[in-house]
């Protein structure tokens, strides 16, 4: 932790993790609707794909994932945050000015500049369309659908071509589209003159999206926050539905002259009807239709508007607000825009399967392709990830909430200060798990704690339970971590995978049986066992563990952080001792093969194996791992208040061990039993490990 604080008090620039593999940890959702109605979206040449951006378990943004859509929109590999914060700021000072799709097309990094962008959120397909800054400074992404699943749905459920009624039937606000179809849920016209109310259903295909079960409304933002959205100029609005306030303010009738866009004349719009667009002018005065006119503002799902997606009027090239690409804008069907055609209320306009806009008005009450859009909270989803690694340093801000939890502290910190006060709080040198939880759970920010209040700390994209604080001989803190659930190795990687089943299984040795004579040679030595020597080691490039061993000379690898055992002292035979009793959790000396990383020194061999070089050959070399697994005496037997059924046990007790785990943190949550290093205290062919509750030891044919 001291050299890890000096690398990133000198490297704070916060920049997302590199990590190429678009597929590592998607949490990808099951088609909501039908397998078999999935298409291909439009040409899947012509855009480049970044994989799931949300946890959904954990409720975050994923790093990797994130960093690659960084990289795309910038046009830089390891591109910042704080670059993509100052993109969303636009590059004039308009404030219709944002960081569109075409200028985000013309970034080559990692694709051709002819090649939108494109995302998966909530498990639907979305493209990236808009980068800007809401009305409380976030940077938002504007992000309108693909439609890898179809969707259809009425625009209204009654036509009326008259505007001068209390709800037009193409008025958005009170649209069937708007409540029901969107499951923004609200009131929705049934009829020229009334209403009725929909509820939101948490088996609609855009649940996750408008409800807050999934975890992703908290990462979007409402139309209302957004300042082109709501300060939007007539010069940038034609059909009547565009916005839902004129220049930002409650005036309606300012004349204004339209020199932008596919439509050029004078909006004079107390004569709106003078130029055959009759009807707006009688909402805009109708107060019981201002009261629903709105209302769409406040959703986080909306379908956009013919000039915030572009018309396509220009020999097809990029237009609207977002500068979209045909590609962007075509589809497998008409698909409804939020604008009602100006010649009837019961009529919408559209974007035609082509892409451009729609000669043909559709009536409101057919059902058409839909396509919604949605804003994403971009400096909500970074905050959002806990990682303390970035690609070449430590997150600052991360690293610094890590010490604040293992301190105990609210109060605003260094990384200097904290690690002093840790230094100098540490009881008898050390501090266990259970320690180490009751620091953390002082703390207001629970955003790592899990619902045991442990501490998780994320560490490249797999979660590590904070377990035992202690010093290196040079007096450095030195923090063990041992991985919260085996699951993670296999979904963190997909190349690793042939190694693990989908709990993250894996043989002690490969599956190898067993030797045969087990009396000259140990099976069990983890010195020579195949997790050891093939998935934990520096030489296999593809492992899932190869980032935590790769090491620099200039420390910039995350192996120039993690510190081998024998840097420390309480994994050695006298010292596990010392620091715990003066029994194992077995009630014998430390005498179980790897145990400690050193020979059992003073102390009868359980079966005499040692002294057989055979035996013993690499015996100790897993102290110079920087990787490794726990021992029995490390993480205990179970509960400290279960009676032991083993009468050898100390006490007749269970113990929780050198790291004082609960039995939570020893439990594995997929359900397998975890492998330990220590081998059976009289078979040469059996290894102990821990139940997957939690709540007991065992032991298993090296084999299994």
């Amino acid at each position: 932790l001291d050299n890890a604080n000096k690398i990133s008090q000198a490297n704070s620039n916060n920049n997302a993790s590199t990590d190429q593999n678009t597929n590592n940890n998607e949490d990808r959702q099951d088609d909501p609707q039908n397998e078999n109605s999935k298409i291909a979206y439009n040409d899947t040449s012509s855009y480049v794909s970044v994989g799931e951006l949300f946890n959904s378990s954990k409720k975050i943004f994923t790093k990797s994932t994130l960093q690659n859509l960084f990289n795309y929109m910038g046009g830089a590999n390891n591109t910042s945050y704080k670059t993509i914060e100052n993109l969303s700021k636009g590059q004039t000072s308009d404030a219709m000015a944002g960081y569109s799709a075409l200028q985000m097309r013309q970034k080559t990094y990692g694709k051709t500049s002819s090649q939108d962008i494109v995302v998966t959120l909530g498990g639907f397909k979305w493209q990236v369309q808009y980068l800007s800054t809401d009305t409380d400074g976030n940077t938002i992404l504007t992000l309108w659908y693909t439609g890898d699943q179809k969707i259809y749905g009425k625009y209204s459920t009654y036509a009326n071509s008259s505007y001068k009624t209390n709800y037009p039937s193409v008025m958005y606000g009170t649209s069937y589209m708007n409540s029901v179809i969107l499951n923004n849920g609200g009131y929705y016209a049934t009829g020229t003159n009334s209403l009725a109310y929909a509820s939101q259903s948490s088996s609609n295909v855009f649940a996750n999206f408008t409800m807050p079960n999934y975890g992703l409304t908290n990462f979007l933002v409402k139309p209302n926050k957004v300042s082109w959205q709501v300060g939007q100029t007539v010069r940038y609005k034609f059909i009547q539905d565009e916005i839902y306030r004129v220049n930002g303010k409650n005036t309606y009738w300012e004349v204004v002259n339209h020199s932008a866009g596919p439509f050029s004349f004078t909006y004079n719009l107390t004569t709106y009807s003078s130029y055959g667009c009759g009807g707006l002018e009688d909402i805009l005065r109708n107060s019981t239709s201002m009261q629903y006119y709105y209302a769409w503002a406040n959703n986080y799902l909306w379908i956009p508007s013919n000039f915030e997606a572009g018309m396509g009027l220009t020999n097809n090239v990029e237009d609207g607000i977002w500068q979209t690409s045909l590609n962007q804008r075509k589809f497998y069907d008409y698909h409804w825009i939020r604008g009602g055609n100006f010649h009837s209320a019961s009529l919408s306009d559209q974007l035609n399967s082509d892409g451009n806009y729609g000669s043909i008005r559709l009536t409101v009450t057919d059902s058409y392709a839909v396509r919604p859009a949605l804003h994403l909270n971009l400096t909500k989803a970074f905050a959002s990830i806990k990682d303390i690694w970035n690609t070449t340093n430590f997150y600052s801000h991360n690293l610094n909430l890590l010490l604040k939890y293992i301190s105990g502290t609210n109060e605003t910190n260094t990384n200097t200060m904290l690690l002093s006060s840790i230094g100098n709080n540490m009881t008898s040198n050390f501090l266990n798990a259970s320690q180490i939880k009751e620091k953390a759970k002082l703390m207001t920010d629970k955003a790592c704690l899990n619902t045991n209040s442990e501490l998780i700390v994320t560490f490249e994209e797999l979660d590590w339970y904070a377990v035992y604080l202690t010093k290196n001989t040079s007096g450095q803190i030195i923090l063990t971590m041992w991985l919260a659930d085996s699951g993670q190795l296999y979904s963190k990687n997909k190349v690793s995978s042939t190694a693990y089943n989908k709990y993250g299984s894996g043989t002690f040795n490969s599956g190898s049986p067993p030797y045969s004579n087990g009396s000259t040679t140990m099976s069990n030595n983890y010195g020579n066992n195949y997790i050891r020597t093939t998935l934990l080691s520096s030489t296999n490039t593809t492992s899932v563990f190869y980032p935590y061993l790769k090491t620099s000379t200039n420390k910039t690898a995350m192996g120039d952080f993690i510190v081998s055992p024998n840097a420390l002292n309480t994994q050695d035979t006298l010292n596990l001792q010392k620091t715990q009793t003066a029994k194992s959790t077995l009630g014998f000396r430390y005498n179980l093969p790897n145990e400690s990383y050193s020979n059992l020194i003073n102390y009868s061999n359980p079966y005499k194996a040692l002294s057989l070089s055979a035996s013993t050959t690499n015996y100790t070399a897993w102290q110079n791992d920087k990787l490794w697994l726990p021992s029995l005496s490390e993480v205990g037997l179970g509960s400290t208040n279960t009676i032991s059924t083993n009468s050898t046990a100390s006490n007749n007790l269970r113990t929780a061990g050198l790291w004082g785990l609960s039995t939570a943190q020893r439990s594995n949550t997929n359900k397998t039993a975890t492998w330990l290093r220590s081998g059976h205290i009289t078979d040469k062919n059996l290894t102990y490990t821990i139940s997957s509750d939690g709540l007991d030891y065992g032991y298993e044919t090296i084999n299994t």
